[in-house]
């Protein structure tokens, strides 16, 4: 089978018995996950501003407001890190949320 045809889980031979522990080594039990879910709602109103404020920090400095390079790659950076908080404290940590941060992690790793 081809890499292709194949989410980055399965590539990495990661199963949902797999994620199941994982979640039970870190402590997320279901309450742990309903307060998560419950945070992000305590969070959200002001996530915008956050992340704002984060990337008015960091583009002022030099070297990384060169790596940014530009309004285009600096608006899709805003919303890839909003969304990555928000899935943070969704209270849902299934395959497609692992296969998220696996290809956040590929890109970083391969991108840059």
């Amino acid at each position: 089978m081809k890499l292709t045809d194949q989410t980055l889980m399965q590539q990495m031979q990661i199963s949902l018995p797999d994620i199941q522990r994982r979640k039970q080594l870190l402590g997320l039990t279901e309450e742990a996950l309903a307060a998560l879910a419950t945070v992000r709602e305590l969070i959200e109103p002001g996530l915008q501003d956050t992340v704002a404020e984060f990337y008015d920090y960091q583009t002022s400095v030099p070297e990384i407001n060169n790596l940014i390079g530009d309004v285009d790659t600096l608006k899709r950076l805003k919303v890839a890190q909003h969304q990555y908080i928000l899935d943070l404290f969704s209270g849902c940590y299934d395959s497609v949320y692992v296969n998220n941060r696996l290809r956040m992690d590929w890109c970083i790793n391969v991108l840059g």
